[in-house]
């Protein structure tokens, strides 16, 4: 087995779950601004994921060619080979590396996921707020200030907080 490619691909996924665990920290960070009605905060988060994400990209690009070469020298497809099955023909020292790589980036991003699933949640019933409160004030009627000629006030039409012209 090509140590030198064994060694580029752990650098690759150490890499790819520091990237993970800074996704986590501002997962975390947006849990709070989320629940705060921050926007310009989330924004800014927003953009910072963002730039993470285009690192992930350029990281995914260099490990699936390391994959695909260690596929070839493996005689199997680059799609099937898991970390699971390339620790099998490694060295114990690399395979424990590659074994504790693999369980801090599957808890990495299992905490995303459930923090995502979470801020989605928030965002979903800050919008259902915002739905409700509107429709409550254009539900709302408001009466007519206008006297007739009785001194009582007209029964005219009635306006909402919000006329709304299609």
């Amino acid at each position: 087995m090509n140590s030198e490619k064994i060694n580029d691909l752990m650098d690759i996924l150490e890499q790819e779950t520091e990237i993970y665990e800074e996704l986590l920290k501002l997962s975390k960070g947006k849990t709070d601004i989320i629940a705060k009605g921050k926007i310009t905060e989330l924004d800014a988060i927003t953009k910072k994921e963002h730039v993470l994400v285009l690192k992930m990209g350029k990281l995914e690009v260099f490990r699936e060619k390391i994959v695909n070469d260690l596929s070839l020298g493996l005689r199997r497809n680059p799609d099937d080979l898991t970390i699971s099955e390339l620790i099998q023909y490694l060295d114990k020292k690399q395979a424990q590396r590659f074994a504790e790589c693999k369980t801090k980036l599957l808890n990495t991003i299992n905490e995303i996921k459930t923090l995502n699933e979470l801020n989605s949640k928030l965002i979903h019933n800050s919008l259902d707020f915002i739905n409700f409160s509107m429709n409550v004030l254009s539900s709302v009627p408001e009466e007519s200030n206008n006297y007739g000629n009785t001194g009582h006030a007209n029964e005219g039409k009635k306006k909402t907080y919000f006329d709304v012209k299609l």
